[in-house]
């Protein structure tokens, strides 16, 4: 089954948006099969505020351990993004309070993970995200509208580093990070727009890269569009590259 994606629209302490957040979480547990837990994820074990206010208590020492509130769900359990990982134990829905958009992209490659919910704190901080995945906004029930990909030699470049290189340590090789490098240099040398939310989107959404991996690529693609430079890459034979982008 497709991941689920949702997001809250919400801006500061809503309680009646916190609470729209978990009441979907409960109903994606009753839509899919076998979900083993429900994770409330937040940044640290301080930020317990969005919690005490959809329980009605501070005391939830023991939701860091798991508890069932009800027979008919699976039990709930606080993590933090320093404890939550991707071991195998079960199909999870997770509720992402405050968390941003490059870490709902981390969150988001975990097998484990069914389903997303991303209550944000402040105005557009899950948006990226959101907009990369499509995700459905909890209040209107409708898809918000998805990035754009860039422009298809564009995209044709990296397709065709992604055939070149180990996928699973994406560009952390010289030689895999040196062919990265050529690539932005013949895009940017050619006038071709580098996008760094349209170029992450694709990475992630359409080359399934990790997320972590898809960074190191906008990284340098931000340092170029910002003025700045890396050392590295192939400084001729260019135009070589764009041909052949334009042909496929």
């Amino acid at each position: 089954m497709e991941k689920r994606r949702y997001y809250n629209d919400n801006i500061g302490p809503l309680k009646e948006n916190e609470v729209r957040a978990f009441k979907k979480a409960l109903e994606l547990c009753n839509e899919i099969e076998d979900i083993t837990q429900i994770t409330l994820l937040i940044h640290t074990k301080r930020n317990t505020g969005y919690l005490e206010r959809i329980f009605g208590t501070r005391n939830l020492r023991d939701f860091f351990r798991g508890v069932k509130i009800d027979e008919i769900y699976p039990p709930l359990k606080i993590e933090t993004v320093r404890t939550f990982s991707d071991n195998w134990q079960g199909k999870k829905i997770v509720i992402a309070f405050g968390l941003h958009s490059h870490e709902l992209y981390k969150y988001d490659n975990y097998e484990n993970v069914a389903g997303i919910i991303a209550h944000q704190w402040s105005e557009d901080s899950v948006k990226d995200w959101a907009k990369s995945w499509e995700a459905i906004n909890l209040k209107s029930e409708t898809k918000i509208g998805k990035t754009m990909l860039p422009d298809k030699v564009v995209q044709q470049a990296f397709i065709d580093l992604s055939n070149s290189i180990n996928m699973t340590t994406g560009i952390h090789h010289f030689m895999d990070e040196e062919q990265c490098k050529t690539y932005i240099r013949a895009l940017k040398k050619y006038n071709y727009e580098l996008n760094s939310k349209e170029i992450l989107t694709f990475l992630i959404t359409e080359l399934d890269w990790e997320s972590d991996n898809a960074n190191d690529v906008i990284k340098l693609i931000e340092k170029v569009n910002s003025g700045g430079y890396f050392i590295g890459g192939a400084k001729t034979g260019l135009q070589h590259h764009i041909k052949r982008w334009k042909s496929e």
